[in-house]
């Protein structure tokens, strides 16, 4: 099955074998996959990975994200992955699941996952500046190379999105494979602080635009970190994709704010109320 699983992942998505070698070694569970076969041939895919919703008082509940939903050109428009959403919603619910979620990998698939029960619910900003407007704000010089573990990154990134009634939160296996597999595209994972402090971002670039992909930083840290991306990252531009709502992090430069994920209730559970001024936040979305 695995090698029909990395023949579909390629043959759709137009990678090399090292990211779906890297998926099927890591986070890659049998239970968590659903296929759907035609004949002797495996037709499409979808993989449900665990995560939770964080909930407005504290408390989280369960869910799953869709992952890698693919079907091979020959048999799309046959209705085989509205099959499959229907069946993880099924799977999600025997599990006590509570909500599914899912980012379109673009806007012409949004009608499928609406007609599925999907609903856009996510939001980010977009800020870009140049490297001389960062520079002015990196007031402090970053540190030598911190090191933190998985465990303590996820924590933070828990602790930042406690505030955001329904965020999607990652488990330390779902941070790591977020990070790493941004690595094999060239991405970074920087890191400033510690303890209360500790504060990260996601990175990739190519010399002349850098994406930060998340920002997760304190105050205290928030300097430090545009200095560590000015060192270990420099571009010429930089576009950050941060949580909707809330002040922005470059106060003189344009916010553009746009959908990004959405989010399916299961077992007749409501969408998570919000919060206006503090949208819920999808991030880590291994897009």
């Amino acid at each position: 099955m695995e090698r029909q699983l990395r023949e579909l992942w390629q043959a759709c998505f137009h990678e090399p074998a090292r990211p779906v070698n890297f998926y099927l070694r890591t986070l890659y569970r049998p239970e968590n996959c659903l296929v759907y076969s035609y004949g002797d041939r495996l037709a499409s895919m979808v993989h449900l990975l665990p995560c939770r919703v964080q909930l407005a008082g504290g408390e989280t509940a369960e869910a799953h994200y869709i992952y890698a939903a693919a079907t091979f050109p020959e048999f799309r428009g046959r209705g085989f992955v509205s099959s499959l959403l229907a069946c993880a919603a099924m799977r999600g619910m025997e599990r006590g699941q509570s909500y599914s979620a899912v980012l379109p990998a673009h806007d012409g698939l949004i009608p499928l996952y609406e007609k599925a029960g999907y609903r856009p619910y996510y939001r980010v900003k977009r800020q870009t500046v140049t490297a001389d407007q960062l520079r002015a704000a990196c007031t402090n010089p970053p540190a030598g190379h911190r090191l933190a573990s998985w465990r303590e990154l996820c924590r933070c990134r828990d602790r930042w999105l406690q505030k955001r009634p329904g965020s999607l939160l990652w488990g330390t296996n779902g941070f790591f494979y977020a990070a790493q597999s941004a690595r094999l595209y060239g991405g970074k994972l920087l890191i400033a602080g510690e303890g209360e402090t500790l504060s990260y971002a996601l990175c990739t670039g190519d010399g002349v635009r850098c994406e930060v992909t998340e920002w997760a930083a304190s105050l205290q840290t928030q300097a430090e970190l545009f200095g560590l991306l000015l060192r270990d990252a420099p571009a010429e531009t930089y576009a950050f994709r941060l949580p909707a709502g809330g002040m922005p992090l470059f106060s003189d430069v344009p916010c553009e704010e746009q959908s990004f994920g959405m989010l399916k209730p299961l077992s007749g559970c409501e969408l998570p109320a919000f919060l206006p001024d503090c949208p819920p936040y999808l991030g880590l979305s291994l897009d």
